[in-house]
């Protein structure tokens, strides 16, 4: 039978949000319970980015067709600058955007500030310092139990800045104008660095947009020595253009959560966003992921669909392809890395480009299970909410506590 009472969902982020949003606009009670003290606690204010390669609906009309608005910092990533483990400059451009930066934390502009607006207004109720046990909720959204990627990153204002700042939906037709910038503005910066001896199986990046700097070292490997890599990976960046790092600027931890699952429900629980594992393997970015599974676990009680039935559809093939493409991001080594810098420079588009990367093809299809077997957990794990499949893993990790670090 459909639900037709209160809906309660567990957890504040960005799939729970989403979740809360559609189902009021749908008319239906909601209550969001969030353990913390308000949206964005573990985030400091720093610059993520929506992808927008994986999909052919690009971020505006994906956002537009779940009734998201854009009361958030909200602007399009057509250009970077990616380096080689050799230091090697190349530029990159894309036709349409491959992604769209915005920032997390509890501050103004804020994705999760403007998420929690949007279902505020919608009619749900968000209970802050209240935490939901799963087998109380009819979705659970709490994010990542363990890291199987993890970041350290910092965060810092450069001075202000007016382009960029918030595009409303309403604002649409003047996005290319307000958002775009084609040529790169020479005090802003979009760097990523390729290096799997700075960043082992991951990256390093540098954002410096609209008066904001974000500075971030993710890894899949090595976690307890994350403090040493950051460290490096900064002196590196900083001996290729200087910058600084005010004694003010933030940092923070936090975790990338990926598994495959054939069900992601549990005693009539829909998990959804990272407490599911849907992110994108390949980068860790898993926001496009978190707010699609929150609106099909909203769609699912809404029409009274499946919901594994729902997000096997639309993301189960994604999840597959993401596995082969971080097994081929890993096993090329830095010459691999240095292949893709150098292909991503020579292509017209980079979206196109890195579309390719995401396409399902039938040798990634033959290759998965392969690389399955290889990666195969085989101890015990923190993943959510029943049988999955999950990478090797040290059972006993050290990592930092994920959020926000405190200043002494």
């Amino acid at each position: 039978m459909p639900n037709r009472g209160l809906i309660r969902i567990a957890g504040a982020g960005p799939s729970g949000l989403a979740a809360a949003i559609i189902l009021a606009r749908a008319g239906r009670e909601v209550e969001v319970h969030e353990a913390k003290g308000d949206v964005g606690t573990r985030f400091i204010g720093d610059l993520q980015i929506i992808e927008g390669a994986s999909e052919s609906e690009s971020v505006p009309a994906f956002l537009d067709r779940l009734g998201i608005e854009r009361n958030f910092y909200f602007r399009a990533a057509d250009w970077a600058t990616f380096y080689d483990h050799k230091n090697a400059a190349r530029v990159i451009r894309s036709k349409q955007p491959y992604g769209w930066f915005i920032h997390r934390g509890a501050e103004e502009r804020t994705l999760d500030r403007g998420l929690l607006a949007q279902a505020q207004r919608a009619g749900a109720t968000v209970i802050f310092n209240s935490r939901l046990a799963p087998d109380q909720a009819d979705i659970v959204a709490t994010g990542p139990a363990s890291p199987d990627g993890l970041a350290k990153e910092m965060t810092w204002h450069v001075g202000p800045r007016e382009s960029g700042v918030g595009t409303r939906s309403s604002d649409r037709d003047q996005q290319s104008s307000d958002t775009r910038h084609p040529t790169p503005d020479t005090r802003e910066r979009i760097d990523v660095y390729f290096n799997h001896k700075l960043s082992p199986g991951g990256y390093s990046y540098l954002f410096i947009l609209d008066g904001v700097a974000t500075f971030g070292c993710a890894i899949v490997a090595d976690f307890k020595q994350i403090d040493s890599y950051f460290d490096h990976s900064l002196a590196a960046a900083q001996r290729l253009h200087h910058f600084d790092v005010p004694a003010d600027a933030r940092t923070g931890y936090s975790y990338m959560n990926f598994h495959l699952k054939h069900a992601a429900t549990s005693n009539g629980a829909r998990f959804v966003g990272e407490a599911a594992g849907f992110q994108d393997y390949l980068f860790g970015l898993g926001i496009r992921y978190a707010l699609t599974s929150g609106s099909l676990a909203a769609r699912s009680i809404i029409e009274d669909r499946d919901y594994d039935e729902l997000w096997r559809s639309e993301l189960g093939a994604k999840q597959q392809t993401s596995l082969v493409n971080r097994f081929l991001y890993e096993s090329g080594g830095n010459f691999g890395l240095s292949m893709f810098v150098r292909q991503a420079s020579r292509a017209k588009d980079f979206h196109h480009y890195l579309s390719g990367w995401h396409r399902t093809t039938w040798w990634k299809s033959l290759l998965s299970p392969v690389v399955r077997r290889v990666w195969k957990h085989e101890g015990r794990c923190q993943h959510k909410p029943g049988p999955h499949w999950c990478r090797s893993r040290d059972t006993h990790l050290q990592v930092p506590p994920l959020g926000p670090v405190q200043k002494r």
